[in-house]
């Protein structure tokens, strides 16, 4: 399955089906995969903060939003497996068993609509980046609790949506860490 097909797994059951079919490995998806789409947004943060930042936050040195940005990918790079550990943790606290491979797929796929979102940096429209912003949290959200029952195999839906709530709540926990990290150079 392509990153181009993403738009399937927000609409039918059928592009899970397909990506569980072909269950590529935790590495090529890390390579393909997280790889790629991690480095959107420390890109995107390095462009807004020569610009944007540079505007709403003069006295913030260009170097600094260079360093937010390479501590960003960096810790981006380390929430996926911990993520993924984070999945199988809460799903075997359920009872329910899954695959190093299944979880690594899901929690490599959940923050794609995240990294897309960064390219809202574009702008400088405070209000057209919180829309963004908040669009892409949606569509992760919405990635986790399709991909629980699609590719952890939850039938009971009650066990589906505590284990999508509780990874949710631990991903927005790891979200707002990242944010906070980006945002370093203009709280300093």
């Amino acid at each position: 399955m392509s990153i181009l097909h993403i738009h399937k797994l927000f609409t039918s059951p059928h592009g899970w089906n397909t990506l569980s079919q072909t269950q590529p490995s935790a590495l090529k998806l890390f390579i393909l995969l997280v790889l790629p789409l991690s480095l959107v947004p420390p890109l995107m943060l390095e462009y807004a903060g020569h610009h944007v930042g540079a505007l709403l936050f003069p006295d913030t040195p260009g170097m600094a939003w260079s360093l937010a940005a390479l501590f960003f990918l960096m810790a981006e790079l380390l929430t996926v497996p911990l993520m993924a550990w984070t999945i199988k943790s809460v799903a075997r606290s359920k009872g329910i068993e899954s695959s190093d491979r299944a979880v690594f797929m899901l929690a490599a796929i959940a923050p794609v609509p995240l990294w897309l979102s960064s390219l809202v940096l574009f702008y400088d429209q405070v209000l057209l980046i919180m829309v963004g912003v908040t669009l892409g949290l949606v569509g992760s959200v919405v990635l986790i609790f399709r991909g629980v029952q699609r590719i952890l195999n939850v039938d009971e839906g009650l066990i589906a949506i505590d284990i999508a709530y509780t990874v949710t709540a631990l991903g927005l926990i790891a979200w707002v860490v990242l944010l906070m990290l980006g945002l370093i150079p203009a709280l300093a």
